[in-house]
Parts: structure tokens; C-alpha cells; sequence
């Protein structure tokens, strides 16, 4: 049987996209984004952002995102309904016998023959930062996003995380376990949160050791403010108030979340520390927090 150590390394690989993932995003989200830009003047460039862009999405793939962006000139004066209309219309015509379907902040394609979706993000350029679509109902809002502050924070979080993309890797691995218990918070906002531990893991003397000390970071941090990078802190929308995640959840469910973020910490505690006099207790807890589909 393979050690504790080898298992657990083994399983930072088994959370990663696959190779024919990564080709067939790849392949779809080129094509996609050329016939947008070819197919009306107003739309000036596309460019990929969220976790698959960021290297921090999790294996299966669920989504692709990528900003659209229109010229401001062609944009002036028209709702945030009407401009994702507009974009909209284009999708379908690329793409005729698939789901375009209009969401929150993006359009949302829909290929029923792969597992993966691809959110197109319409966005207006503005002072250096992008307005982007919220809607809930009718015209909908424009909210700010800066989507290069955020890959900013992960390259600084990542070149300062310790040896071989450990952070990158407890990313990963904190998202799968967060996607195995439910999602109780966005797996964006604890990606915010593990990169204010660089320095925490950095001082690991491995990855397992690593995990423990971010699962007892994270269960402190969750409950704290965690603005979005980038965007100005007094721009905050009524409808949303989105670039405070805390905001987005109840204390109560926060409180609950780092409980459970508590408790993972003190199992991987467990599990670190009962690696040598027993390793096959060790595994059974390893494999407890993470799953037999990666440990």
C-alpha cells in the first residue's frame, strides 16, 4: 500500500483537469470568442477570467468564463439588459441549436453533449475597470469588476505560497473539499481567503502539513470581510454589495462554515500526526475529507 504521503500527493494531481479537458476548453472557448469578435463591430476583444484562467479550477470542469467586451461608445445609453441582449443574440446565432440562456451577470451556453458551460460576461470598459451586468429582474444594474486585480493577488499569493504552486495546489484542494460538502460558501471567496495565508503555507514543511494549517486559517477568515480585489470599497451596490463576500451569507451560516472548516483542520491534524504509527488510519481519514473518486 502507498504511504500517506505518496497518496496524498497523488491525489493533488487526481483534482486537476485532465488533459481532454483542457483541449476541448481550449478548442470551444477559441472558436466561441473568435466569431464574437468577428461578428459585430461593437464587441473590441474577449479574454478568459475565473478559476479555469486563474489554474485554480477543479477536475470535472464546470465552467469557462470569459469577459466580453463592447465598446463604451455603441454602449452609451443602453441598459444592462438591452447590452446583454445584444451579446446574446450574437451567441445564438454562432451557435443555433444550443441554450443561450441570460443570467445573473453572464449568458450562460450550454452544450448538452459536454459537462462543461461557458459564461459570457458582457463588459463595458470604465476608468480602468470593467461594469458588468447584475440582474435580477428588468433592466437589471451595472456593477464593477476588475478581473486583473484578482490574477494580480493569485500570482503575488502563488510566487510567495511555497515550493512547486503550493498555493495554487491548496486552492484546488480546498475548493474539492468545499464541492464535496455542498458548496457552503463560493468557492471564489475561499480562494480570496487562502491567499492571505502565503506566508502560513510557505512555512510548511510539506503539502499535508500545509492543509492542516489552512483549514484552521480558513476557519477564522471566513467570518471576516473579504473585499473583491480591485474594487473600490465605497462602490457598493445596493442590490448586491458584492465586493464584500461576507455580506452574501448569514452569520449564522458563516458561523457554521467555520465549524466545519475547524473540524476538517483538526482531521487532517489527525491524519498528519498518525502517519507513521498508523498509516492505514491515517488513509481511512484522508479519505474521510477528500473522497475515494481523488484519494
Amino acid at each position: 500500500m502507498a504511504s500517506p504521503a505518496a497518496r496524498f500527493e497523488a491525489m493533488l494531481s487526481n483534482i486537476m483537469l485532465t488533459d481532454k479537458e483542457r483541449t476541448k476548453a481550449i478548442d470551444t472557448h477559441t472558436y466561441m470568442r473568435d466569431q464574437l469578435e468577428r461578428r459585430r463591430h461593437w464587441i473590441k476583444e474577449t479574454f478568459l477570467t475565473g478559476s479555469y484562467k486563474r489554474e485554480t479550477a477543479i477536475r470535472p470542469l464546470n465552467d469557462v468564463d470569459f469577459f466580453c467586451v463592447v465598446d463604451p461608445d455603441w454602449a452609451r445609453g443602453k441598459t444592462p439588459a438591452h447590452i446583454q441582449r445584444e451579446v446574446q443574440r450574437v451567441l445564438q446565432e454562432i451557435y443555433p441549436r444550443t441554450t443561450v440562456d441570460r443570467q445573473k451577470h453572464s449568458l450562460g451556453v450550454d452544450f448538452r453533449s459536454q459537462t462543461t458551460n461557458y459564461d459570457v460576461i458582457p463588459a463595458v470598459p470604465t476608468r480602468g475597470y470593467y461594469q458588468i451586468v447584475h440582474r435580477e429582474s428588468g433592466d437589471g444594474e451595472f456593477i464593477l469588476s476588475n478581473p486583473d486585480a484578482v490574477e494580480r493577488e493569485k500570482v503575488a499569493a502563488n510566487s510567495q505560497g511555497g515550493p512547486g504552486g503550493r498555493m495554487l495546489q491548496m486552492i484546488r484542494l480546498t475548493k474539492h473539499w468545499n464541492t464535496k460538502n455542498r458548496k457552503r460558501v463560493k468557492n471564489f471567496h475561499l480562494e480570496l481567503l487562502c491567499y492571505k495565508a502565503a506566508a502560513l503555507l510557505a512555512s510548511c514543511s510539506n503539502n499535508r502539513e500545509a492543509c492542516c494549517r489552512l483549514f484552521q486559517f480558513l476557519s477564522f477568515e471566513v467570518v471576516k470581510d473579504c473585499f473583491v480585489p480591485g474594487v473600490p470599497r465605497f462602490f457598493v451596490p445596493k442590490v448586491c454589495q458584492q465586493n464584500n463576500l461576507r455580506r452574501t451569507y448569514t452569520a449564522y451560516q458563516l458561523r457554521n462554515f467555520a465549524e466545519e472548516l475547524e473540524v476538517a483542520g483538526r482531521k487532517a491534524n489527525n491524519a498528519l500526526s498518525l502517519e507513521r504509527m498508523n498509516p492505514a488510519e491515517a488513509h481511512r481519514i484522508w479519505l474521510s475529507l477528500f473522497g475515494r473518486e481523488v484519494y
